[in-house]
């Protein structure tokens, strides 16, 4: 049998995947990659034909991924159940578990910005998305707490270090090591990883991959040939002697 990603003509038929919804047939390994790429992206994971919008189920999929793989799909079938407006994840640093807005508010109605996390059950702010502060406001908790502002500088600082790049619509931190430089974030906003400007008003995708191609890096403009410059000193000579002998005659 052969795949339509690979081509190759000698898969074994217990190797090849079929899309339940369409019918196309690809090779495990292809489907594998294929999807480890969507997850990457943040895409909606669709069919690896082209042009083909049907959806690949999870649970038909989860033998060929890793576990982390599927622990990333889940994931992404959470957040885009989940409207962006709606979405919320706990500061606590060993948790970051992804709530919606609604839930929470349900779950806890004695404040209009206090909430705890459904996994950890610590207390958060949702203004400023930082450990609950009792008493304090969001500006106040953040001088009393210095730190915090550290670890931030020191986030961008690392993330300038290792070129990563944060959304413009949600601040998440993105890193991609090589590929096209269009890149989605999780939220669904599409920008540009070299620029960061938003995808529709920026042209770095257009055929520009990261890290840069050699032939991609700014260089001074190449000297004009050496004919050119001949033709334009003979022109200048030229253009003196008929207004030297125009002031003759």
């Amino acid at each position: 049998m052969t795949c339509a990603i690979c081509l190759d003509d000698d898969v074994n038929a217990d190797q090849m995947f079929t899309v339940n919804k369409c019918g196309h047939r690809f090779c495990s390994e292809c489907v594998k990659r294929h999807i480890e790429v969507r997850l990457l992206e943040g895409s909606v994971m669709t069919c690896p034909q082209f042009r083909c919008k049907s959806e690949l189920n999870f649970y038909r999929c989860a033998d060929l991924l890793t576990p982390k793989l599927r622990e990333i799909w889940r994931q992404r079938i959470r957040e885009n159940s989940i409207p962006f407006e709606e979405r919320v994840y706990c500061p606590n640093p060993k948790c970051s578990a992804l709530m919606r807005v609604t839930e929470l508010s349900k779950l806890n109605k004695e404040s209009a910005v206090r909430r705890c996390c459904e996994k950890c059950s610590e207390p958060f702010c949702t203004n400023c998305k930082f450990p609950w502060h009792d008493n304090l406001s969001c500006d106040d908790f953040k001088i009393m707490h210095p730190n915090l502002r550290e670890s931030e500088l020191k986030l961008h600082a690392l993330a300038n270090q290792k070129l990563w790049r944060q959304c413009g619509k949600c601040q998440h931190m993105i890193e991609l090591s090589k590929g096209c430089v269009l890149v989605v974030c999780r939220c669904g906003h599409k920008f540009c990883y070299r620029c960061g400007a938003n995808a529709r008003s920026c042209t770095h995708g257009l055929g520009h991959m990261f890290p840069p191609q050699p032939q991609e890096l700014e260089s001074p403009p190449p000297a004009p040939p050496c004919w050119a410059q001949c033709l334009c000193w003979l022109f200048l000579l030229l253009c003196v002697y008929f207004i030297s002998v125009g002031i003759k005659s």
